[in-house]
């Protein structure tokens, strides 16, 4: 039976594989347009501001699967996004950017996305003592991105969701295991930590 399954489908191997390539291009297409996002523009921003994030979308839009952007572009989108997301939700989000780019080296376009998305949709942001805290470092020879954030006290855990599966294998999909990607909480906090060397 298992070879007739294996002529069929492939190798367990083939069709594992396949499904991180498939993962890697959901997390791409999901960091570039983030529909949770989306909904709340169009819900609570005027027509100037939709329009403004028209704008955002149009410049995303152009960036293709596979593109590498420079350091300074990826740190630019990502501003631009976390900024829609302070307007949509006003004082429910307190947050701490801390960024330091020694490099303007290329990186794979929105790659320091998903973790961000990740704390905005399912961490509590809201309470000024327990802000977002994203901090992102660049350097020639490696990427560093911690993100931490208030546990959300109504979901089992921020690391099991399929916006984290689909980033893990599209970190699998660009750098094999040459990359760490760590998740550690405890009753107050959800920390997310992600090191990629050069």
């Amino acid at each position: 039976m298992a070879n007739f399954l294996d002529k069929i489908f492939g190798s367990k191997i083939e069709v594992d594989l396949l499904k991180i390539e498939l993962e890697a291009k959901l997390s791409f297409h999901e960091s570039r347009i983030d529909s949770h996002l989306a909904n709340m523009v169009s819900e609570r921003l005027d027509a100037a501001e939709q329009q403004s994030f028209l704008c955002y979308l149009r410049d995303v839009a152009a960036i293709s699967e596979g593109q590498h952007v420079a350091a300074s572009q990826e740190l630019g989108l990502l501003q631009r996004y976390i900024a829609f997301y302070q307007q949509v939700m006003g004082d429910a989000l307190f947050l701490r950017f801390d960024c330091q780019a020694e490099s303007d080296r290329l990186l794979p376009a929105f790659v320091l996305f998903p973790l961000i998305h990740n704390a905005l949709v399912h961490g509590y942001n809201s309470m000024e003592k327990f802000p977002l805290k994203i901090k992102i470092r660049i350097f020639e020879k490696a990427l560093q991105v911690d993100v931490t954030n208030h546990v959300n006290h109504h979901i089992a855990s921020q690391e099991d969701n399929s916006l984290i599966d689909r980033f893990k294998s599209r970190l699998v999909s660009l750098f094999g295991e040459q990359h760490q990607l760590l998740f550690n909480s405890n009753s107050h906090t959800f920390k997310s930590n992600l090191h990629i060397p050069a």
